[in-house]
């Protein structure tokens, strides 16, 4: 509301939001033309405020010039709220100046004007319409001098004095009555974005500020109701924010940093089934579940269909509508008037004392508009309402398929203090859906797209990297006085001793070599030393691994009971790469994971090459793993049984710091599998290459492996020159 000024005495409307375009009121005693067509609510404007100041200490004159009954205009002020019949002669009394203006003219109607201001010592006089003197008068002169003594005299009692008639725009510079009279409201209607509205616009006020702008306003059983959030909803210097909001998403903090300034708006951008309208949900459910009360304006899908979908994604909304914490408005599409909601949506906000906003959708809010400029506008004024209130606001907003841009309208995302894109694109068989950070003013957020999927709970979100700086800076060192045994005995002793602690060691070999029999020991010893262990299968179910430990002799089962040890089954079909980072920084967190086996990283990848987004998140893996102090082992499928030249085909031995090789060596009559540790970061290690077994307990180290066996291949033979055991090996 706008703060009265204390220039001068002013007279209240009475109308809603109608004295803000006054600055206040109308000035005390001022003479105001009110023109416009026939039907466009001149009479109600004036009747309005006639009856609001109308008292036995003010009273207030109404002079008809077009002959209607008083009883006539009973029955029409009847039905609306300000109407008091109480007020009737006491307080305001209507006059008929029909019958002697048609017989004696305008001397003799001018007179009976002021006989009755004489006796009455009228605070308002109305002269209802002033249109038929224009008509009666025999020249611009004459109608020039007539209203000139009339406003004179009518004045000089200080009476505030409107005369209404059918004026339009065109005569403001030609009719010689504005240029006496004091102010000129113009009352017009006309069709606009698509539905017949009417407006009001104060053209001129003389010794007083205003508002210049035309208005929309409606009739109703109340009267007047102006909208004006041009004046209404004006933007607060607040300066800047000290307080954040978390929006209490999985994971969405996490791209969003140290939380959104309270008082910002973010746009919810994406195409047709990207989960805005789930997002805008939740956003509110997670609030308030924090004590944050919140509520949504929603032009698209009713309040019966947003609570059936809370309820199937296992919301309890209907409980946090009863505990008053959530609300829900819903204006069906066809009845949206752009200001009248404007301002509804302010008196709701504020009303609730809502800290969360969501509109769903600014695209259907303002279809009607075809003009991006009152589309920036519209915008403004509602990201005003949230920054007034000290809410976060979130808007969504239809992007046109197929189109490179932010929003609807191209001119949004000017306005709004962030903007959260949400896609999906075609991957395979399935369509998978995307969030982006695209800004957010004053917050350093998480860049990128991020996976994020919706289902049973609400929105999960996998972060690409759960710190954009775990790419830039290098892993920790590792440290050589800590070392963890592996379980394999005799493996130890080719390290150097163990496993470095918070090492990553990939262990690459042919199918069915012993590559997970190993991995198991090397949790099996972590359960032996009270290590919380991790075991991500990407092949396997929990129930087989378990019984392939059994089958080893490996006591498994006792420490899954516990919770010591974790086994988590991650198809690929399942779980994406992209979603891997996410899901096991959760579960290292969760359990405190010293040791972790990912088995096995062929399954992230598809055929061919190792793609740079996948190298990455490899990258990520390894340095989240280290940062949070887990020693780690990777199995990885080798292409080839017996070649010693290549270690990894895919070119994962970079982001290592161990690389153990297994490959079967072809013998007479039979086939040996052999063991070698290729490469150690941070230590010495043996070079040489070890035949080994399995059987109860698992892998066993047996002796150093023949290099001249009769039928090895070529290619695996020792170079001239090299002491035995110490290959010149090519990485992947």
């Amino acid at each position: 509301m706008i703060k009265k000024k204390n220039d001068v005495a002013r007279i209240e409307s009475g109308g809603r939001n109608l004295d803000d375009l006054f600055m206040g009121g109308l000035p005390k005693g001022s003479v105001v033309v009110v023109g416009g067509p026939p039907g466009a609510g001149k009479t109600i404007f004036t009747q309005q405020i006639c009856f609001h100041n109308a008292s036995a200490t003010q009273r207030v004159l109404y002079f008809n010039t077009l002959s209607e009954s008083t009883a006539k205009t009973l029955r029409y002020l009847n039905q609306f709220a300000f109407f008091d019949a109480k007020k009737l002669d006491e307080g305001i009394q209507f006059i008929d100046l029909g019958v002697i203006l048609r017989t004696k003219g305008l001397e003799e109607a001018s007179k009976l004007i002021m006989e009755h201001v004489k006796k009455v010592k009228p605070t308002i006089v109305v002269i209802d319409s002033f249109r038929v003197f224009d008509d009666l008068a025999k020249s611009r002169e004459e109608l020039r001098k007539f209203g000139y003594e009339l406003a004179v005299s009518l004045m000089a009692w200080e009476a505030t004095t409107f005369l209404l008639g059918e004026y339009g725009a065109q005569e403001v510079h030609t009719n010689p009555l504005f240029s006496i009279v004091d102010g000129l409201v113009m009352i017009t209607q006309r069709e606009q974005s698509g539905e017949q509205q009417r407006f009001i616009q104060i053209v001129k006020m003389r010794g007083t500020e205003h508002s210049r702008d035309e208005h929309s306003f409606v009739i109703t059983s109340n009267g007047v109701e102006v909208f004006a959030p041009r004046v209404t909803i004006q933007r607060e210097d607040r300066g800047p924010g000290t307080t954040r909001c978390k929006t209490g998403i999985s994971k969405l903090d996490e791209l969003l940093g140290e939380g959104i300034p309270r008082g910002s708006s973010l746009l919810i951008a994406g195409v047709a089934g990207t989960g805005k309208t789930v997002l805008l949900l939740e956003f509110l459910y997670r609030g308030a579940q924090a004590g944050e009360k919140g509520i949504i304006f929603s032009f698209e899908e009713t309040e019966e269909r947003l609570r059936a979908t809370a309820h199937g994604l296992g919301w309890d909304l209907d409980q946090e509508i009863k505990r008053g914490m959530v609300e829900i408005v819903f204006i069906p599409q066809p009845n949206i008037m752009v200001e009248a909601h404007l301002l509804m949506m302010r008196e709701r906000v504020e009303a609730m004392k809502a800290r969360r906003v969501s509109v769903d959708s600014v695209s259907v809010f303002l279809h009607k508009v075809k003009d991006p400029q009152i589309d920036r506008e519209k915008v403004f004024q509602l990201a005003s309402i949230i920054q007034n209130s000290q809410a976060v606001g979130f808007f969504a907003t239809d992007i046109p398929y197929g189109a490179n841009q932010l929003s609807r309208f191209g001119v949004e995302e000017t306005v709004v203090d962030g903007v959260i894109v949400l896609s999906s694109t075609e991957e395979g068989l399935e369509r998978q859906r995307y969030i982006e950070v695209y800004k957010l003013r004053n917050t350093a957020h998480l860049k990128g797209r991020h996976n994020m999927v919706v289902g049973s709970g609400g929105i999960t979100i996998f972060p690409r990297y759960s710190l954009e700086a775990e790419l830039l800076a290098a892993p920790a060192p590792l440290e050589a006085s800590r070392r963890l045994p592996t379980g394999v005995p005799g493996l130890d002793e080719l390290f150097g001793g163990g496993l470095l602690e918070r090492s990553v060691t990939l262990v690459s070999g042919s199918a069915g070599i012993g590559k997970s029999t190993l991995a198991l020991q090397f949790i099996a010893e972590g359960v032996k030393r009270k290590d919380p262990g991790l075991y991500i299968a990407l092949e396997e179910g929990p129930a087989q691994i378990l019984r392939t430990a059994e089958g080893l002799g490996l006591p498994l089962q006792p420490a899954v009971d516990k919770g010591l040890v974790e086994l988590l089954y991650l198809p690929r079909e399942r779980v994406r790469a992209n979603q891997l980072l996410t899901i096991l920084d959760d579960k290292i967190r969760a359990q405190k994971t010293v040791r972790l086996v990912l088995d096995s990283v062929s399954q992230i990848v598809k055929a061919g090459e190792v793609s740079e987004d996948l190298r990455q998140l490899l990258h990520a893996l390894v340095v989240r793993f280290k940062s949070l102090g887990v020693t780690s082992l990777f199995t990885l499928e080798s292409s080839s049984m017996y070649s010693t030249d290549t270690l990894t085909e895919r070119g994962f031995s970079p982001i290592t710091d161990n690389i153990l090789m297994l490959r079967y060596q072809r013998l007479p009559g039979e086939l040996r599998p052999t063991l070698a540790v290729v490469k150690t970061r941070g230590s010495s290690h043996d070079w040489g290459a070890y035949y080994f077994s399995i059987a109860k307990g698992g892998i066993r180290i047996g002796e150093r492996a023949s290099d001249d066996a009769a039928s090895a291949p070529t290619h695996t033979k020792t170079r001239p020159g090299r002491r035995k055991g110490k290959r010149k090996l090519r990485g992947g």
